[in-house]
């Protein structure tokens, strides 16, 4: 991973290549960064950085052995630590498990815990960084390097370490053996143990705008329109995870199901409604979430379109034409209220709540909505 695959975040890149170029780098960094964000990205960029033997003032070589293994994320001074199943299975398939994690690591440095737990076939809430996990760095660690500069343990997500985990670390994050540096890679700094957070240096790493969404999913997804890509990149709110997942789930079939319900709804067709609710019920999980995620951006498109028409040029034809009718229809009051109520069945969603009811009871909120003055 290079800087330069990265786009934006210069202002960053540079105090990061300055830290390295001087030889003042903080034995401990957090990347803090919400989901979808470079921070993952950035994180290995800078450890490729780090243990390059040909680097330039603006980046990594990209040619060099250590670079090479680091594109493979196989480089020998270079450990992750990443959240894994609780059970016994952990011990018995770690280097399965590790392997795995390079792999995905390989194909998508923007990875997140649901794409991880996916390929790893659990659940985001069963999974942990154990004390074993943590142990096992810590031996490593205490070996010489393989020929790096720099051994580095790079920790993804310590918001998922448990305290005898925390505890077992601290005192090794906080007088690491010489050479030794901590990449900590989290979402919310809020929920990583103080002792652990405040013994790293922080940097935040802010969300992508719409233009580099377009640029990383042109180079991902060559065969999208310009059209699309724009559409996506608008949903997407600087989430590039999001915005893989919308290209891939195709954003016309959320199209259809969303104006469909919405037609269901202003008629108070509740016969459509419960029917629609069964199909929804049906969906996956993340497919449902996305879907309320979809029509939280669309209604704020139709919003945003009564004071700058220009917005609607980032939906398709469809879209927009849709967005245009709907906001004729109901009122800048009404949008303004159904901002919320995606919003709770968002949160709703979140919290494993049935998904039947949660479309159900959203329905007749706004088929209420709609009938209000």
């Amino acid at each position: 991973m290079q800087f330069a695959t990265i786009p934006e975040h210069q202002a960053l890149k540079q105090n990061l290549i300055h830290a390295a170029a001087s030889g003042k780098v903080a034995h401990a960094q957090l990347f803090i960064g919400s989901l979808g964000s470079a921070h993952l990205a950035l994180a290995l960029a800078f450890a490729t950085y780090l243990n390059c033997t040909a680097p330039s003032a603006a980046d990594s070589c990209g040619t060099c052995g250590s670079c090479s293994s680091m594109a493979q994320c196989t480089h020998p001074d270079v450990h992750f630590v990443f959240p894994g199943k609780r059970s016994g299975e952990e011990a018995e398939n770690q280097i399965e498990t590790i392997n795995l994690f390079r792999i995905c690591l390989k194909n998508n440095p923007f990875l997140t815990l649901e794409e991880w737990t996916q390929a790893l076939h659990s659940d985001s809430k069963q999974c942990q960084i154990t004390r074993g996990a943590v142990a096992r760095i810590i031996q490593s660690i205490g070996l010489k390097t393989f020929g790096g500069r720099y051994k580095i343990v790079l920790i993804w997500l310590p918001e998922y370490m448990n305290t005898a985990a925390a505890n077992a670390l601290l005192k090794t994050l906080e007088e690491p053996p010489a050479g030794t540096i901590f990449l900590l890679v989290g979402i919310d700094r809020g929920k990583i143990l103080p002792t652990i957070a405040s013994r790293t240096q922080q940097r935040i790493v802010p969300d992508f705008s719409d233009q580099a969404i377009q640029q990383l999913l042109q180079c991902r997804h060559p065969d999208l329109s310009p059209t699309k890509v724009s559409a996506i990149a608008f949903l997407a709110e600087g989430n590039i995870a999001k915005a893989h997942a919308l290209s891939e789930e195709t954003v016309t079939d959320s199209f259809e199901c969303f104006s469909s319900w919405m037609r269901s709804c202003y008629s108070s067709n509740f016969i459509q409604i419960i029917a629609q609710s069964e199909a929804f019920h049906a969906t996956p999980t993340d497919a449902q979430k996305r879907f309320f995620s979809y029509g939280l951006q669309l209604i704020r498109a139709t919003l945003l379109s009564r004071y700058t028409p220009y917005i609607l040029q980032t939906l398709s034809k469809t879209e927009a034409l849709f967005s245009q009718k709907f906001g004729q229809t109901v009122t800048v009051t009404q949008l303004r209220a159904m901002v919320p109520l995606f919003t709770q069945a968002c949160a709703c969603l979140e919290r494993n709540a049935n998904a039947k009811m949660v479309y159900t009871h959203t329905s007749i909120q706004l088929a209420k909505l709609f009938k209000s003055c």
